[in-house]
């Protein structure tokens, strides 16, 4: 019975797809015949084909030429059973001979709307595109709102069509009066009002701009103490003063999370966090997180405090235990931290007093103890089109620290780095070049003295790829640079040729090593995950040692 009644179903499909509406269409190509078929693919979606008749096929026709420009076509229709043929003579394309716009209200002499006015998507001569047309109302309804203006609206709005296939545009726009903020209020929350204002980048009485609003749901939204956030302006037509309504869902105040996963660098490795979100009505928060690998293991408190613009600076209070087994050496180390981070659009800072206590010693070197108090100063200046994959862009990170025996310290020492990373897309023909380079110098009487979490490093799959993570070194001077060329063979894919080369050298003598390769990199949701095989090369590009070394690499490169 069940396969009778299967059968039924897809003989009955079968049957819908046979008398499926057919038309054929003459005299348009391009993208005017594609907007015709969707307009009478929607047309049969609200009256069946068979009810239809040949002067409502007709008129669907030439609604869907006119966004085209095509205000005087001729459309015949025969209609038969389940098909139709239909003729079109599109005639003249009808072009803009005039446009006459006046701007009223109080916000007429407003520079940013004449601005707007001057670059509208239509212009003298070109043709009559309804989209375009329509478009452009838009733009100048849409300027003024950001400016304050949210009662502005068109007293006349005039297209007058002519014999001799032209048209003449005349506006006239009333921004109307200029809006400005209100008081904000905030739903109860476990967040302090006082926090939540300090969230808010605008005043009372400040000018209304619909982007603040964006901005403040965004703001509020990316604060990690919120599941979801509604900010509901009350705009009303008595009063230039708009009153803010947020409506806020708090996340719940302690989550968990447990991850497990495999590196080239790290092989299999596993991840557990617990977050206090928010400890009190201050905002602050805590987490504590533990991370195991064969090679680094580490076990993590953090306290953090938001800073007087919670949205660009916040405190933090870091506790850490590592334990590191890398080729160039062994340690167990303790730090205890207080930094101050400052985050603003493409540029982010971070400042922090470290004291750090290891116990660590090098590849064929005598175990150390070591006790260093440094200050440390990080500076990054990003720009990207997208945080987790961005086709052209760069990201520059600089970063400073040094201790001092005369405060505190077991040794004397400097230390200072420049990583550079940029893409381009060349698109064209689909080619992003990628490159990075790092530079860094440290000084310090005996390396070998510096504690390994200290050392600059090179090797893993971030930068010479056809050797171990972090088996470079130690040295007082680090140099790289690495070119990637990454071909876009379909939407998301890419065939990628690498070439590195660098060295970690002083006291030892400068050797520099060199690695090629090629991979393939999927750009996922959760950013670019590569997969390739990495070769140790010699200056004159011959394969040094047996086997390619696999590399398997996720998140952003940028």
């Amino acid at each position: 019975m069940k396969l009778f009644i299967c059968f039924i179903l897809l003989l009955s499909a079968s049957f819908q797809v046979l008398a499926r509406t057919s038309y054929v269409i003459t005299g348009i190509t391009g993208a005017p015949l594609v907007n015709i078929e969707k307009r009478l693919e929607e047309a049969e979606q609200d009256k069946p084909f068979k009810e239809m008749s040949e002067s409502e096929l007709q008129e669907q026709v030439l609604y869907a030429l006119e966004p085209y420009g095509y205000l005087k076509a001729k459309v015949s229709v025969i209609k038969k059973n389940s098909s139709a043929q239909i003729d079109i003579q599109p005639g003249p394309i009808t072009h803009i001979t005039s446009i006459n716009i006046e701007l009223t209200g109080e916000g007429a002499k407003r520079i940013e709307l004449k601005k707007t006015i001057q670059n509208l998507p239509i212009k003298v001569g070109d043709p009559l595109l309804i989209k375009n047309y329509n478009h452009a109302k838009k733009d100048i309804t849409n300027t003024a709102e950001q400016l304050g203006y949210l009662h502005g609206t068109f007293s006349k709005a005039e297209l007058l069509l002519k014999e001799n296939n032209t048209a003449e545009i005349t506006w006239i726009f009333n921004t109307g009066p200029l809006f400005y903020f209100g008081q904000v209020q905030f739903n109860p929350t476990n967040i302090s009002p006082e926090l939540l204002h300090r969230y808010t980048p605008f005043h009372y009485r400040q000018v209304y701009s619909t982007d603040l609003v964006l901005k403040l749901n965004n703001d509020l939204s990316s604060s990690g103490y919120f599941n979801s956030v509604l900010v509901k302006p009350q705009i009303h037509d008595d009063h230039t003063l708009v009153p803010i309504e947020v409506q806020l869902q708090p996340v719940p105040k302690y989550s968990y999370s447990l991850g497990a996963g495999y590196g080239t660098d790290t092989g299999i490795r596993g991840r557990a966090g617990l977050y206090v979100i928010p400890v009190n009505k201050l905002g602050h928060k805590f987490n504590t997180i533990a991370q195991g690998s064969f090679n680094q293991n580490a076990l993590q408190a953090q306290y953090l405090i938001p800073g007087n613009n919670p949205v660009t600076d916040q405190y933090n209070i870091t506790g850490n235990f590592s334990n590191l087994n890398y080729a160039t050496g062994y340690s167990n180390a303790f730090l205890l931290s207080a930094g101050q981070q400052h985050n603003k659009n493409s540029f982010k800072r971070t400042l922090s007093l470290n004291a750090l206590y290891e116990r660590f010693n090098y590849s064929e070197q005598p175990a150390n103890n070591e006790f260093v108090l440094y200050p440390k100063a990080n500076i990054t200046l990003n720009k990207t089109s997208n945080p987790l994959f961005s086709p052209t862009g760069y990201n520059i990170a600089f970063n400073g620290l040094g201790s001092s025996t005369a405060l505190l310290s077991n040794k004397s020492f400097v230390q200072g780095g420049i990583d550079a990373k940029g893409a381009y897309q060349i698109e064209p023909i689909k080619l992003r070049i990628y490159g990075q380079a790092i530079f860094g110098i440290t000084a310090i009487n005996d390396i070998n003295q510096l504690p390994l979490t200290l050392a600059q490093l090179l090797g893993g799959t971030d930068n010479l790829r056809a050797f171990s993570y972090n088996a470079i070194g130690p040295g007082k001077i680090l140099q790289y640079q690495g070119i990637e060329l990454q071909k876009e063979i379909i939407k998301k894919w890419y065939a990628i040729a690498f070439y590195d080369t660098g060295d970690v050298y002083d006291p030892t003598p400068k050797n520099r090593l060199y690695d090629t390769g090629i991979a393939v990199m999927w750009v996922s949701p959760v950013g670019p995950i590569k997969l390739g095989l990495a070769q140790e090369i010699n200056s004159i590009f011959h394969r040094v040692g047996t086997n390619p070394r696999l590399i398997i690499n996720m998140g952003p490169d940028l």
